[in-house]
């Protein structure tokens, strides 16, 4: 939060903002009087606008003269960035430095030496340092750093050099790769910027002139925050990472478009598709690898973009289309399924921001799915090439995240290879996909398009060569005319023309072969054909400098023959590292000559990435050198054969030169993916345990690539072990602070909850809020976290559990502690995200009491009274989901409300449908939320022995599951089982809706899926949802965050069950069992209870469904800002608004909820 004055904040006044720049004494006059008279005059203004007061104060530190400081400013500058600490807003700041002094080192950072050396060198006092501990802490996210390049220095006059700060042995040793605060902070908010050096001024002060771009970049930082801050909107600053990902596909996009000849029908037909009348499914455009499908849906996108931005389509009604591309395998990171939904989310203001985003990929498929099945979807066009060059392993994907009806205002058109996995996936489909099948290019457009070739290169072919090369059946495909002509316009001379025409070998793969033996055979041919190899295995691209750095090594470059193994075997280490240098110019440029029709740069930098230009050279390279598959088959289809020495050694090259890089992002991208290929599990997991490089692939919400990677090394529990070691060597690290180490106590243990492994992320997460409260004085903007964190923690080992019973108790009363002092620090803080997160806090409370109530409640905390306050949780919950008018969270908070209210009565059956109708104008009937709601509403006319009702609601919540979760999913199989008990196979055959033959299959599908289960159970941590469904009578559950108690209403048996699981006991009387059935738990010793107390958590790191499916919701706006001002301390006019906090004063005084119980 920015830093606003705490008896203005939220009310009717104006509400002040802070900003403070942080600069050295006797330099950066310039800087600070451009960001003073060209950046916060407009700033000024924008927050006047917006009600707002903005002040700016300018903080200097060090300094030529440090006796004549006055430290009492200082000191005030120091209580009022602590002011807003404390009041638990984050200040705004600017920071400058430049390369010659570095940045500030921090006490705990680095050796005690290298910081007084540093104070000494620059003139700091101590309060100097205390300032700037606030200027740069990692948790405010309202700091910018301007990093000034100082090169310019040499080119001034030597007596003017002097008016800047100077270089010295002591900002050497915090500098370059010590620089704490490029490791600290994303790159994004590290601005590092040129000058131009404009003379002294009358008082000898450096002018400089700053790059537009840099000031623009400055004010719309600075708005951004404070936008987020005080006005509710959703960050989206011009930087995000989907701007560079959406601009590399258009680049794409319009670079394949400039020449598609003879495809103009079909791309009028695409075009067809799109606007003449709504399609309910898919368009496919198929073909054979080469055969123009990529150039022609670029063609069709770039066709439909350009009437799209000229205004020229419009959907009825007026509205226009939003257009989504994407393009496999053009870019870096575009072959995982997860990033692109998630850009298509964001894209269409689905999901906006962190909090409404789906935490894995299957929740995200099933967002997706709902909202391209939506009637209420904005209009969308969505291109995506090359489907099939998702990963095999994601082909079921496909299913997942498209529907398989498509909204009225939904339109996709995809490009896929026949007969690939995921194009046999979608036409297995009842709703078949349309085919549109790429047919060979005709004669007259092979004819233009070889004349246009050749005449690009001042080449013309005469009449008989034209003939004879166009009699080649080949021909028919694109990219072999294309490689045919780029290999004739090489060639002067008729004869040799003609015979190489006549040499040039029918299919694709054949002449790609043809010409990479061409490669070898000429001058520098190792350097050409290294650099493929080179490219094939990298994970997505090489930049041209790291080729250049690799090709070097000319001595080691290629992999030894078979005669020189022994040989090269016995090197020593020190021998084979001995090369160096980067490969010369000239050689480089003949590389890149011979290979630049054939690849593809991101970008028009010289340093640009490198990748082929397209797939079929790839696989015509991992056929030749890399031998992975013989057989002509497409690569798609796979091939499992034992992978020979070449591609170990490729990889092996790859690795050891991204050990050695210092660019993260690069190491991050490369680095890991070659050991995966390995098999080296070692440097597997001693690269994920650097910090730096956990730190790039951690995620709060759900870290899959992360997690993806530690399966490859093993269990979970090696996971823990490796990273309790590491955080134990962080801890002891002297230039480590307190602060970073809490920081990353709290990362692991968000990692290891995401791995589900509960018990050891409880011992992280303690370590982590005793670091907080005993070092860093329990602030509350972090304890809040970590209390919530706490309670979330519990919350999902009582999900554990496939039913509500006793046992339960202690696990539940934690989470209660836990949430009710989240809470009580929540309500105390400002801003948007407080407001959600509290909102979100209350309602998962309300479900925490009802399943107190369903246990039977407490000496502490009767059952009544914990519906009592479960029902005053939600009715906040509600009202501030109505004021942020998040009606996706409204909805399902109305959910809740019916599961707190009577079983069976009308008002139960009133908020359910208020709640549907809500998630049907939201999302659409495809989601899970729609799920959970069908089977209330089921169980309500159950309740009130309306079968024929209930037996409605059950079918839709089977149809439902199966088209969002799959058929073959255990909650699908658990939907259909209620479908087969006595009474609904009764009222389906009344019907005629029942197939004897198809539930026989299912039935059986349904046994296996049961014996599976009780082997691995990979459902168990999702107990807490309506999946796990009784059969006969009901124990209910109603959501994934509660459970509810039923009584049974079948007159023929009054077995109570979960899923299939009977909790009956034999040895009880009737009237025992009858408790049972109206209590939902054994009264008697805990171990008649047919479940663990506790469950052990899952070997199983690698569950993709860990969350199970966790509901995603988006903010919907209908009318004005998605969030207005407000006061967060909500219901003053409530004589109960001090529940929560007189609730937590009922708690044993101990921050740490122990083992033992406690009262609540």
């Amino acid at each position: 939060m920015a830093c606003s004055a705490p008896e203005g904040a939220w009310s009717s006044d104006v509400t002040t903002v802070k900003l403070f720049i942080t600069s050295y004494s006797d330099d950066f006059f310039a800087e600070r009087e451009i960001i003073r008279k060209e950046i916060l005059p407009d700033l000024r203004t924008w927050c006047e606008q917006k009600n707002l007061k903005f002040i700016e104060q300018s903080v200097k530190w060090g300094g030529r003269h440090p006796d004549r400081r006055n430290v009492s400013d200082l000191e005030k500058v120091q209580t009022s960035i602590e002011n807003c600490y404390y009041n638990n807003v984050m200040p705004l700041f600017i920071n400058l430095s430049c390369e010659s002094v570095g940045w500030v080192p921090m006490w705990g950072e680095y050796a005690d030496e290298v910081i007084e050396d540093y104070i000494e060198a620059y003139g700091l006092l101590v309060e100097d340092l205390q300032v700037l501990y606030g200027a740069y802490r990692e948790d405010n996210l309202n700091s910018i750093f301007l990093f000034r390049n100082d090169s310019f220095l040499k080119t001034i006059p030597t007596d003017e050099q002097k008016y800047f700060v100077q270089r010295t042995s002591a900002s050497e040793k915090i500098c370059g790769p010590r620089d704490k605060i490029s490791q600290k902070f994303p790159a994004k908010r590290i601005k590092r910027y040129t000058c131009e050096y404009k003379g002294l001024d009358h008082k000898h002060r450096p002018q400089l002139k700053l790059d537009d771009v840099l000031k623009t970049q400055i004010l719309e930082f600075l708005k951004q925050r404070i936008a987020y801050d005080y006005c509710g909107e959703s960050p989206q600053l011009s930087d995000h990472p989907d701007s560079f990902v959406q601009a590399a596909h258009r680049e794409f996009l319009n670079h394949k478009s400039q020449l598609v000849l003879g495809r103009d029908s079909v791309v009028q037909k695409i075009e067809d598709y799109i606007l003449q009348e709504e399609k309910d499914v898919p368009l496919l455009l198929l073909g054979r690898p080469g055969c123009g499908k990529s150039s022609i849906l670029c063609k069709a996108a770039d066709v439909i973009l350009q009437k799209v931005e000229n205004d020229e389509i419009h959907v009825d009604g007026g509205k226009s289309w939003h257009v989504f591309y994407h393009f496999v395998g053009a870019v870096p990171g575009s072959t995982y399924l997860e990033p692109m939904l998630k850009r298509l989310l964001r894209e269409t203001e689905v999901a906006k921001d962190s909090s409404n985003m789906p935490k894995d990929l299957d929740a995200t498929a099933h967002l997706c799915c709902s909202v391209l099945s939506n009637p209420n979807t904005r209009p969308l066009i969505i291109f995506i090439d090359a489907l099939n060059q998702f990963g095999e392993d994601q082909a079921a994907r496909v299913i997942s995240w498209l529907p398989r009806k498509l909204a009225p205002q939904v339109r996709c058109i995809f490009s896929v290879i026949n007969d690939t996995t995921h194009h046999t996936a979608l036409m297995s489909r009842e709703t078949k996909s349309i085919e549109l099948h790429i047919k060979p290019l005709d004669v007259i457009s092979r004819n233009n398009m070889v004349k246009d070739m050749l005449s690009r290169n001042g080449k013309e072919l005469p009449e008989h060569q034209l003939c004879k090369l166009l009699d080649h059946q080949s021909s028919e495909n694109p990219l072999w005319l294309s490689v045919a002509c780029e290999e004739l316009c090489r060639l002067d001379g008729s004869l040799l023309i003609t015979e190489k025409i006549n040499n040039f070998p029918e299919g694709l793969l054949n002449l790609l072969e043809q010409l990479l033996s061409r490669f070898e055979s000429e001058r520098g041919g190792n350097l050409v054909v290294a650099t493929l190899c080179l490219l094939e295995a990298s994970a997505a691209g090489l930049l041209e400098c790291e080729l250049r750095e690799i090709l070097g090594e000319e001595d080691t470059l290629m992999p030894p023959s078979p005669y020189d193994e022994k040989e090269e075997k016995e090197c020593s280490e020190k021998d084979k590292v001995k090369q160096g240098g980067c490969l010369a110019e000239e050689k480089w440029q003949h590389v890149f000559t011979t290979l630049r029709p054939f690849l593809r740069p991101y970008g028009d930098s010289k340093e640009g990435r490198l990748d082929f230009y397209h797939r079929a050279l790839s696989k015509a390279v991992r056929k030749k050198y890399f031998q992975k598959c013989e057989d002509d088959g497409e690569e798609e289809q796979g091939c499992e054969e034992e992978k020979p020495d070449a591609y170990y050694w490729w990889h092996k090259k790859l690795a050891d030169y991204f050990a050695q890089v210092t660019n993260m992002d690069r190491k991050v991208e490369e680095y890991p993916h070659h050991l995966v290929c390995l098999e080296d599990k070692y440097r597997l997991w001693q690269c994920l345990c650097d910090w730096q490089t956990f730190d790039k692939l951690y995620n709060d919400e759900y870290s899959s690539l992360l997690l993806s990677f530690w399966r490859k090394v093993g269990t979970s529990t090696e996971m823990i072990s490796h990273y309790e070691a590491a955080l134990t060597k962080f801890e002891e690290d002297e230039t480590v602070n307190e602060e970073s180490v809490s920081i990353q106590y709290e990362k692991v243990c968000r990692v290891v909850i995401q791995a589900g492994k509960h018990h050891e992320a409880l011992e992280l997460l303690k370590t982590a809020m005793k670091i907080e409260e005993i070092e860093l004085g329990a602030r509350p903007h972090r304890m809040v976290e970590l209390f919530a964190l706490m309670a979330e923690i519990y919350d999902e080992k009582l999900k554990l559990n496939d039913f509500v019973s006793p046992c339960q108790v202690p696990d539940l009363r934690k989470t209660i502690y836990y949430g009710r002092k989240s809470i009580a620090i929540r309500k105390t803080l400002p801003g948007s995200y407080h407001k959600f997160k509290l909102a979100m806090s209350l309602m998962k409370l309300a479900f925490n009491m009802e399943s107190w109530e369903a246990c039977g409640g407490g000496a502490e905390l009767s059952g009544s009274e914990a519906l009592a306050e479960g029902n005053k949780y939600i009715d906040k919950a509600i009202k501030i989901f109505q004021e942020l008018n998040d009606m996706g969270h409204y909805a399902e908070a109305l959910m809740t409300k019916g599961v707190l209210a009577p079983r069976g009565s009308m008002e139960q059956l009133k908020l359910y449908n208020e709640a549907m109708d809500l998630c049907m104008q939201m999302y659409g009937e495809l989601h899970i939320l729609t799920s959970r709601l069908y089977i209330n509403i089921g169980i309500v006319y159950e309740d009130n022995n309306d079968y024929k009702k209930a037996y409605e609601y059950f079918k839709k919540w089977a149809k439902v599951s199966e088209e969002i979760l799959g058929p073959e999913h255990p909650k699908t199989l658990r939907a259909k089982g209620v479908l087969r008990e006595t009474r609904y196979k009764r009222i389906a055959q009344e019907l005629g809706e029942w197939d004897s033959e198809r539930q026989e299959e299912e039935e059986d599908n349904h046994l296996e899926s049961e014996d599976w289960e009780e082997e691995e159970n990979p459902d168990a941590e999702h107990g807490f949802e309506e999946s796990h469904y009784p059969t006969e009578g009901h124990l209910v559950i109603h959501s994934d965050d509660e459970v509810n108690n039923g009584t049974s209403n079948n007159d023929e048996t009054n077995n109570v069950s979960v899923g299939d699981q009977i909790l009956m006991d034999d040895d009880l009387s009737d009237d025992e069992n009858n408790q049972v059935l109206m209590n939902g738990y054994f009264t008697e010793e805990e171990d008649r209870i047919s479940i663990n107390e506790e469950h052990t958590d899952s070997e199983n790191l690698y569950d993709d469904n860990f969350e199970d499916y966790d509901e995603q919701y988006i903010l919907h706006v209908d009318n004005g800002p998605v969030i207005e001002e407000f006061n967060i301390h909500l219901g003053d006019d409530d004589n109960d608004d001090n529940d929560i906090v007189e609730l937590v004063s009922r708690d044993i005084d101990n921050r740490y909820a122990s083992d033992s119980d406690h009262e609540i």
